[in-house]
């Protein structure tokens, strides 16, 4: 029975519990993804996964300090685990295939699937591997670094699964281009998720080779446009978005005097694929919103929904920068360009393991969130939350990984 106390103004709640519950929720979560995996990798995740969480990053030398085991040789543990990241039998592929099939079942036919595109930047990495120029969007410059491919399922209670965090580098023989890098991706999800979900993309995304990707997979899609693509309208008219949208405003307004929403059928040169395209314009704006969807707006209430559906694209700038400041995404400090890949699936797994929280344990989320500092209490993006209860009860409770709080079972 859980007891709660007041000790010094601080709520306490009965530490055997909360290790309990917490210890069950990760051995439930990391046991079929590590069964994928030989021996020594199902250590390294169940060891690395709980340890970047409680120590909220992903420099090895700093994650590695939460980690107690028999191993009485610091060094020889740090040594172990940056093998396991740079080694060529450490291939987490196999890893990250059960951890979709694990998430599949919480996604439905009509679950968002949030695809975007974000910076690694190095911009004082002079001679790691493949390094080129990526776009820094918090200085707005280029600088050195890789891209990462993102894709979040949002899922019911705005909870976000993350499917998809791959580091690449374009100088990388092996990937090619960033058009078949992000081909490779969908194909990936695509496959584990058995077709599931509406991908959600913005403006970035609108290319032809991504549609003829979308199309081949038969994949219902949502994808924010420039304007300046061509389009042939219901009459068999080639015409530049923009001004087609404006036609139909102007058309619109001459019935109705208020007119910021307007729709219609189109298509693209070349391509036999019905879709829409749909045109808001925000109060005191002069560009709309411009979205191109495979999915049927036929109605007024059709098109809100699509724009609705949008709108959530958004949460994937939460999930980043919640990657990037508690989860030490960017922050890395290693040179090998495979590790680097392999921890940004330590990244995704231990947010997936933050959402299986969420998903699984209403009353063990309940119990973090009291564990909450009273500077995180207002946050709405609820993980924030989540993991600092977590880690503000290790700190209380002087825990450290592989003692007692994220322990898996032995036999596990």
């Amino acid at each position: 029975m859980l007891t709660l106390f007041t000790q010094g103004g601080l709520k306490m709640l009965r530490k055997d519990v909360i290790i309990s519950k917490t210890r069950k929720s990760f051995v439930d979560f990391i046991n079929p993804i590590a069964a994928a995996a030989d021996k020594p990798r199902r250590k390294f995740l169940r060891q690395s996964i709980g340890s970047v969480l409680l120590s909220g990053s992903l420099v090895v030398m700093q994650f590695t300090r939460l980690i107690h085991d028999n191993c009485s040789d610091k060094f020889y543990r740090l040594k172990r685990l940056l093998n396991h990241l740079k080694s060529p039998r450490g291939d987490l592929s196999p890893v990250v295939t059960a951890y979709r099939a694990q998430m599949a079942e919480y996604i439905e036919p009509d679950t968002l699937l949030i695809m975007d595109l974000t910076d690694l930047a190095k911009p004082r990495a002079k001679k790691m591997k493949y390094l080129s120029l990526v776009r820094d969007g918090s200085e707005g410059k280029l600088v050195n670094g890789y891209w990462c491919t993102e894709v979040y399922a949002y899922v019911r209670g705005k909870k976000v699964i993350p499917l998809c965090l791959d580091a690449y580098s374009v100088d990388d023989p092996s990937v090619g281009s960033q058009n078949l890098q992000i081909e490779r991706s969908i194909d990936a999800i695509h496959k584990a998720l058995n077709g599931k979900g509406i991908w959600l993309m913005d403006r970035g995304f609108d290319g032809l080779n991504l549609y003829e990707t979308l199309f081949s997979r038969k994949c219902r899609f949502v994808v924010r446009q420039r304007g300046d693509r061509y389009v042939v309208s219901p009459n068999g008219v080639r015409i530049i978005e923009t001004d087609l949208v404006e036609r139909l405003r102007q058309r619109v307004s001459s019935e109705h005097k208020d007119c910021n929403m307007v729709f219609c059928k189109v298509k693209l040169p070349g391509y036999d694929q019905q879709l829409y395209l749909l045109a808001r314009w925000a109060k005191g704006s002069d560009k709309p919103l411009m979205l191109l969807t495979n999915m049927v707006v036929e109605t007024d209430r059709q098109a809100w929904q699509i724009i609705n559906n949008y709108k959530k694209r958004w949460c994937c700038e939460e999930v980043i920068r919640f990657l990037k400041n508690r989860i030490g995404l960017e922050g890395f400090r290693i040179r090998c360009y495979e590790a680097i890949k392999r921890l940004m699936i330590l990244a995704m797994l231990a947010m997936g393991f933050l959402t299986w929280i969420l998903l699984k344990s209403r009353q063990l989320t309940k119990y973090l969130f009291s564990f909450t500092s009273r500077f995180r209490k207002d946050c709405r993006f609820k993980y924030y939350r989540l993991l600092d209860g977590l880690q503000q009860f290790a700190r209380l409770k002087q825990l450290r990984f592989g003692e007692t709080l994220l322990e898996p079972l032995k036999n596990g």
